[in-house]
C-alpha cells in the first residue's frame, strides 16, 4: 500500500514558504520539450498531453504554497503597519494626529521591507500562474491534435457515430 499523502504535506508547515527556491527545473524542461516538439502520431500527441499535465501538477502544488505565503505576508504587513502606527509619538511633545500616525506607518522601514516581500511573492505567483496557463493551453492543443488524428486516421470520434471506418473493424 502506498504512503498516505495529506493536503498539509503538500502545503507545508511553514506559514511563509521559501518560494525563491522552488525547483522549476522539470517544469522548464516540459516547456522546452513542448516548444520544440511536434506531435507526429496519436501516441506522441497523447504523450505530450501527459507531459503537460505533469508540469501543471507541479505548478499547482507551488501555487497553493504561494497563496498561503501571500496570505501570511499580507497579514504580516497589516500587523506591522498597525504596530508602527500605534507606537508613533510626535517629537517634542507635540500633539500626535491620526494623519501623523498613518504617515509614520507608511514611511516605516519595517513596513517597506514587509511590502517588498509581499510584492516578491505576488510576482512569483503571477509567474507560476502564467506558466500554468501556457502548459494547460499546450495540453488542450495536443488533445485537439489527438482528437483530429483519431477522427482522420483511426476513423472514429466521440460523437454519435461510433462505428469504425471501413477496413478498421
Amino acid at each position: 500500500m502506498s504512503q498516505q499523502v495529506r493536503l498539509g504535506d503538500l502545503l507545508g508547515s511553514n506559514p511563509e514558504e521559501d518560494f525563491r527556491n522552488f525547483d522549476l527545473t522539470e517544469v522548464q524542461q516540459v516547456l522546452e520539450h513542448l516548444r520544440e516538439t511536434d506531435a507526429i502520431d496519436l501516441a506522441h500527441a497523447e504523450f505530450l498531453q501527459q507531459q503537460s499535465l505533469r508540469g501543471a501538477d507541479i505548478l499547482v502544488e507551488y501555487m497553493a504554497k504561494m497563496v498561503k505565503t501571500i496570505g501570511y505576508l499580507e497579514s504580516k504587513l497589516n500587523s506591522t503597519k498597525n504596530k508602527v502606527s500605534l507606537e508613533y509619538a510626535a517629537p517634542d511633545g507635540v500633539r500626535t494626529t491620526v494623519d501623523m500616525k498613518k504617515w509614520a506607518a507608511e514611511c516605516s522601514p519595517e513596513v517597506s521591507a514587509a511590502a517588498e516581500k509581499l510584492a516578491d511573492a505576488k510576482g512569483g505567483k503571477m509567474a507560476l500562474e502564467r506558466k500554468f496557463d501556457i502548459i494547460v493551453k499546450a495540453h488542450h492543443h495536443y488533445k485537439d491534435i489527438a482528437t483530429g488524428l483519431r477522427k482522420t486516421i483511426l476513423g472514429y470520434s466521440s460523437g454519435t457515430n461510433n462505428a469504425p471506418a471501413e477496413g478498421y473493424e
